[in-house]
C-alpha cells in the first residue's frame, strides 16, 4: 500500500549508510528499479513470504541481497526461501537499528539470521547438495577460524569481534578463503564449511 511504502521510505531514509533507490508494488514493475553500482539490498515486505518471489528477484538482481520481513524465524518458512535465493530475514519485532544493520549486512552477501537458525538452515541446505571436491590449497589457521565462525552464522562484525580483528581484515581472509575453496559467496563458503565439519557436526 502507498502509505506503507512511504512509511518505509521515511523510516529508512534517516538511517546512516542507507539510500533508497526505489520501491514497487508487484514484480511486473521490477524493471523500473535502478541497478545502481555498489552494495544493494531489496527489502521484501509481504503478508506471506513466497519462494517464487525470491526466485524471480534473484534472477533479476543476482548480486543484490534479498532481505525478507518475517513474523518469526520458523524453520519451515525460512528454508524454502533460502533455497529460492533469499539472503536473510528480519523479524517484524526487530528495532529500527537492527533492521538497518540487517539491510547493510545483506548487501554484503551476509546471511542475516539468528546464529542458531543459521546453522540449522545451512545444515539442511548442505544435505541437499552433491558432494564437493576437495580444495587445492590448505587454509591457514586464521582462515580456518574465520570459516568456522562463518559456518555458525556470524557476520563479518561478529567474526572481527570474536577474533579481535578489523572488519577489513576479516573481509581479506574471506576473499582468500573463497579463492582457496573455489566458491563465489559467503553462503557457498558456509555450505562447504558445514559439509566438512567446520563449526557444526559433519553431515553424513
Amino acid at each position: 500500500h502507498a502509505l506503507q511504502r512511504e512509511a518505509w521510505r521515511a523510516l529508512l531514509s534517516s538511517q546512516p549508510g542507507i539510500l533508497i533507490s526505489g520501491s514497487l508494488t508487484d514484480l511486473s514493475q521490477i524493471t523500473t528499479l535502478s541497478r545502481s553500482e555498489g552494495a544493494n539490498t531489496i527489502l521484501i515486505d509481504l503478508p506471506v513470504p513466497q519462494p517464487e518471489i525470491a526466485r524471480q528477484l534473484r534472477e533479476f538482481a543476482p548480486q543484490c541481497g534479498l532481505l525478507f520481513l518475517v513474523q518469526s524465524y520458523e524453520f519451515s518458512t525460512i528454508l524454502p526461501l533460502l533455497q529460492a535465493g533469499a539472503t536473510g530475514f528480519i523479524s517484524r519485532d526487530a528495532s529500527v537499528g537492527d533492521l538497518a544493520r540487517a539491510i547493510i549486512a545483506a548487501s554484503r552477501g551476509e546471511l542475516v539470521l539468528p546464529p542458531e537458525v543459521a546453522v540449522q538452515s545451512l545444515v539442511a541446505l548442505a544435505q541437499g547438495l552433491p558432494a564437493s571436491q576437495g580444495r587445492s590449497e590448505p587454509l591457514s589457521e586464521r582462515e580456518s577460524e574465520v570459516l568456522k565462525l562463518l559456518a555458525r552464522g556470524h557476520t563479518n562484525k561478529d567474526i572481527a569481534q570474536e577474533l579481535i580483528l578489523s572488519v577489513r581484515t576479516v573481509e581479506a581472509h574471506l576473499r582468500n578463503i573463497f579463492a582457496k575453496l573455489g566458491v563465489g559467496s559467503r553462503t557457498e563458503a558456509a555450505l562447504w564449511a558445514v559439509r566438512h565439519g567446520y563449526g557444526t557436526p559433519p553431515i553424513k
